[in-house]
């Protein structure tokens, strides 16, 4: 069994800051983390110096639809792209992420055979690990309102129907972690019941429902809310809207999709304020242009420019970002004047817990599988990624 100690870093669990710290992995487990006054390096063990970098545990992607020109568009290349993807992730710090399908079409038989192919995708992945491991998919829609469409065309959406949603579960294998959906639409209600009876989240979004119908829907139905502010209604004094619904909750986690751009900063203030990194959770909605740069390219069957940094439909509303998640957490910390444990919570611990991972991943504690990221400094950028006890990224 390999074992390597990692010295001098700047570590946060991320629930608590151990400076200088000292991680030891035995294989794929973390075997210890203090500091050095009280954890002795082993004598059989190769020892990493981390020079004062920041160890955080691996970054979680709760909400990607692809990055490096390649997203799952295709589905004669699913497997291949879906590994491409894998193998970038690492040296932005990810060590696990829900992918979503983004087929040309979204007729059933379409979103049935993609789901399938995407799931054995996803289980070959998991069985033979090659970056990045695949913790299952986020169907985002076809059940979305179309008056808060963003970048999903209109003739893809539809009403929800349990029975079709049934199939969409089978199609998947159980791999479906997560499903996007707005709560007003007729029967959607049956299906978020349906999906927590068969262990899938449903997340509120997409969504033109008013306050009153909001909060009902996150005090029963929904834990969960897809891209908080993004397509759903705003908040006016008079009428709360989804996001009003929200922050007036005490439980619902939310995605926040941390660019500067979708949000801007003194919103994520509030956020922070108001919900705290354990009920938020970044994410980066990250389409193929993501570790790119300007051009053209696809999403959802649409065409997407890209230019300085903002990717947007061809009548100017957003489509997905090019965000990365590590600097999604540095945007988290310069925005609401965070801590690096803070940050990397709402991109780890909160994410797992999500999942229901919160007891395996996440976490710089003894017997938390061995995921972690390092970074160089306040900007971010990736030193080394370990992946189940593996080195997948190293800029060296």
């Amino acid at each position: 069994m390999s074992k390597i100690c990692f010295v001098n870093g700047e570590v946060y669990t991320p629930l608590e800051t151990i400076q200088p710290g000292t991680v030891i992995v035995e294989g794929d487990r973390i075997a210890a983390v203090g500091s050095p006054e009280r954890l002795q390096p082993p004598a059989d063990v190769e020892v990493i110096d981390v020079a004062g970098r920041v160890v955080l545990p691996g970054l979680i992607d709760l909400h990607f639809y692809g990055c490096g020109g390649i997203s799952l568009a295709d589905e004669a290349t699913i497997a291949d792209d879906l590994q491409a993807i894998a193998r970038m992730l690492p040296r932005w710090g990810v060590t696990g992420f829900l992918i979503s399908p983004s087929p040309r079409t979204a007729d059933r038989e379409t979103l049935l055979h993609y789901l399938r192919v995407t799931a054995e995708a996803v289980e070959a992945l998991q069985a033979e690990p090659a970056g990045a491991v695949p913790l299952g998919i986020h169907q985002e829609g076809p059940y979305l309102n179309p008056a808060y469409k963003g970048a999903f065309r209109a003739d893809w959406l539809r009403e929800p129907s349990v029975e079709e949603v049934e199939a969409y579960l089978g199609a998947a294998q159980g791999y479906i972690r997560v499903m996007t959906l707005a709560p007003e639409l007729p029967h959607a209600r049956e299906v978020a019941r349906l999906l927590r009876r068969r262990g899938v989240l449903p997340s509120l979004g997409h969504s033109a429902a008013d306050y009153e119908t909001a909060r009902s829907a996150l005090q029963t139905d929904f834990p969960l809310v897809t891209h908080i502010f993004n397509a759903m209604t705003g908040m006016h004094h008079r009428q709360p809207g989804v996001v009003g619904a929200v922050l007036d909750s005490t439980a619902a986690t939310a995605f926040l999709i941390n660019d500067g751009l979708h949000v801007h900063p003194a919103m994520v203030r509030l956020l922070m304020r108001v919900m705290g990194p354990e009920r938020l959770a970044l994410v980066t909605d990250a389409m193929a242009a993501a570790g790119m740069g300007d051009g053209e390219y696809r999403l959802l069957g649409q065409r997407v420019s890209v230019k300085n940094g903002e990717a947007r439909l061809a009548d100017g509303t957003l489509a997905g970002s090019v965000l990365t998640l590590n600097q999604a957490v540095v945007n988290a910390r310069k925005f609401a004047r965070l801590s690096w444990g803070q940050a990397a919570r709402m991109a780890t611990l909160t994410s797992a817990h999500l999942l229901g991972l919160g007891i395996r991943r996440g976490a710089l504690l003894p017997g938390y599988r061995a995921d972690l990221t390092i970074l160089m400094g306040d900007d971010g950028e990736v030193w080394l990624t370990m992946i189940g006890g593996e080195v997948a990224y190293w800029a060296g």
